[in-house]
């Protein structure tokens, strides 16, 4: 069956819709798909900035070093355990504030508006003030903590491997709960409320309404967030770089792959290694991506 020709207006439709949908096309490009077609060129390459002259095409050479490379390989440990705490439970923290400012009561728009607050703060004031909340010296947790009578003598808490990585994790979730408590507070308002009408006639009470009409109906919402808590976590530098003054320490407790890249790229200046490295992190954010959507999408599936 043969095409109806185009009539000169639609012509002029279609040319038009093209020219005004060529500057965000470019404007992508030039900020996304070239900056990766390089790092990709560059991933391909030794490239050491302190030996210039000893350049050359190593092909996936410096993704086999991934490998046996035990600084990337504990970072990938470091990572796998803040994910572990400001994913699962950043969603779970989310979803309870969620359920507890869900219900009409005095003052709840007051509330939402002040969740908001952490999510306004930026990364960088967001490090400082827990730097400065945890600081050993002068720090008011220890202040708080001894007021209480249950310290003695000021913790170390930034010079702890163990519990500079917690304080890291607490700052984390302290920040990126409140986004992901007001998209699952969204998500609640669209649940039919005739349905949690029929579960409590049915005689289900509040633990049974959340467990069989809350949660089933905001599984693509955790999906969601579960997703884009794990893309953040993967990728946090800003409150790494403050808490520990750009080293990533003490004894590298707090080097996750994002920052791992960073040293290898401007402090090692290691720029091909170091491409290879964001590279895998990339890699490694498609593939959490993927492995979210298809546990849920499979319980979802099971479920229904």
């Amino acid at each position: 069956m043969a095409h109806a020709r185009l009539t000169a207006a639609e012509r002029g439709d279609r040319r038009f819709a093209v020219l005004a949908s060529a500057p965000a096309v470019l404007t992508i490009a030039a900020l996304f798909i070239y900056p990766l077609l390089y790092a990709v060129l560059l991933s391909l390459y030794q490239l050491n900035d302190k030996m210039p002259k000893a350049t050359k095409y190593v092909g996936l050479g410096n993704y086999a070093q991934l490998l046996s490379d035990p600084d990337f390989t504990d970072a990938l440990v470091r990572t796998l355990v803040f994910c572990l705490f400001t994913v699962l439970g950043g969603v779970a923290i989310a979803v309870g504030i969620a359920v507890l400012l869900q219900p009409a009561f005095r003052g709840r728009n007051l509330a939402r508006v002040l969740l908001l607050v952490p999510w306004a703060v930026p990364p960088v004031v967001n490090g400082i003030m827990w730097k400065l909340v945890f600081d050993g010296s002068y720090g008011v947790a220890n202040a708080v903590l001894r007021e209480l009578g249950i310290i003695d003598h000021p913790i170390q808490w930034l010079a702890d491997p163990t519990l500079t990585m917690g304080v890291l994790i607490m700052s984390e979730i302290w920040k990126l709960t409140p986004f992901l408590a007001l998209m699952t507070i969204a998500s609640m308002q669209a649940i039919p409320s005739n349905i949690y009408r029929a579960a409590e006639i049915d005689g289900a009470g509040p633990w049974s309404r959340f467990w069989r009409v809350t949660l089933p109906n905001l599984r693509g919402t955790i999906m969601f967030l579960l997703i884009v808590q794990s893309m953040w976590s993967i990728k946090v530098f800003d409150t790494i770089y403050v808490l520990t003054g750009g080293s990533g320490g003490p004894a590298k407790a707090t080097t996750t792959l994002n920052f791992q890249a960073y040293l290898t790229t401007f402090s090692y200046l290691d720029r091909g290694y170091g491409a290879a490295q964001s590279i895998s992190i990339m890699v490694i954010v498609i593939v959490v991506t993927l492995l979210w959507v298809l546990i849920l999408g499979r319980k979802g599936k099971a479920a229904s």
